[in-house]
């Protein structure tokens, strides 16, 4: 590499002048030397070459990846989820989400978002805003791992339920909020395969009785890139506590696969999973249909990538 070089060349100029024993060496003069120092720390640094394209687009399945958008980067992204296959074609086109929203590149490690989303659990018409941060990016030869921190809000619009023991009789604005704090740590294998691990924590102000308000989890997910243009992908959030049960019913763990087209400008994705909802405040808590008895259901997401 040409820093190499540079460096082997200072290296050199260095060994010349301490062998030569030269009263006038760059020693000689303390600010050349900080300067060569400097320099030198500078192109060793420098000389990390940065891992990109980890994955292909900011979300992986519902969840969000490491991957974050270049200053001015304007990304448009369009989602919907239809019903499952538990009664085969009678719910499945019926609709359970669908959101809408955009991300922007703040700046080149900053990405803010805002999205509007029906909503598949008991808190309906949702609007959801977003900050998400590169701490550190995977170098080859160098850092191993590209690490990002996300923090989601989610608060619902809809009107307050007349029933007390509802977990959306809300009393109280603040009820009507929920939080997501994710630390997302993802590694590119190699050009066709990158993995991903989301540790989570998600709180909602008001719940139902007998469920919690503050949930952990921890997200699995992957991508392999069959070709330039086609992708699969895999994401399971291990949820604790888990599989509660509350108001009747189970809550599982949300299971998704994916395959991705990427086009250039858009990547539109098809997916299966028991989730019916998009937001990480409603497919984490309330995924409430199995893989087991055929509680999965199609959904598809694209997104279209402007540059500002």
């Amino acid at each position: 590499m040409v820093h190499m070089q540079i460096l082997l060349e200072i290296g050199n100029l260095i060994n010349k002048q301490i062998n030569n024993k030269m009263k006038s060496s760059i020693f000689s003069q303390p600010r050349n030397f900080a300067l060569l120092l400097i320099l030198s720390i500078a192109l060793t640094n420098y000389s990390q070459e940065p891992v990109y394209h980890t994955f292909n687009t900011t979300r992986i399945g519902n969840g969000h990846s490491t991957e974050t958008l270049w200053k001015k980067e304007l990304d448009l992204f369009f989602g919907h989820k239809f019903g499952d296959f538990t009664h085969k074609l009678n719910n499945t086109f019926i609709t359970t989400d669908v959101s809408f929203g955009f991300d922007y590149g703040l700046t080149n490690n900053l990405l803010g978002g805002l999205s509007i989303a029906k909503g598949s659990g008991p808190y309906k018409d949702l609007i959801n805003g977003y900050l998400k941060y590169k701490l550190k990016q995977q170098e080859k030869d160098g850092f191993p791992f590209n690490i990002s921190v996300l923090g989601n809000t989610s608060y619902s619009t809809m009107d307050a339920s007349t029933d007390s023991t509802s977990p959306v009789s809300f009393k109280k604005w603040e009820h009507r909020l929920a939080y997501t704090f994710q630390v997302l740590v993802s590694k590119k294998i190699n050009e066709r395969f990158s993995v991903q691990l989301s540790p989570t924590v998600l709180h909602r102000n008001y719940v139902a009785y007998n469920d919690v308000n503050t949930m952990y989890s921890i997200g699995f997910a992957g991508r392999y890139q069959l070709t330039k243009v086609l992708g699969i992908t895999m994401e399971y959030y291990l949820n604790y506590p888990h599989n509660r049960q509350f108001l009747g019913q189970t809550f599982y763990d949300p299971f998704t696969l994916g395959i991705e087209f990427n086009t250039g400008g858009h990547v539109f994705r098809i997916l299966l999973s028991n989730s019916a909802g998009f937001n990480e405040s409603q497919f984490i808590p309330y995924t409430n249909s199995s893989w087991k008895n055929g509680g999965f259901r199609l959904g598809f997401a694209f997104g279209r990538l402007f540059k500002l």
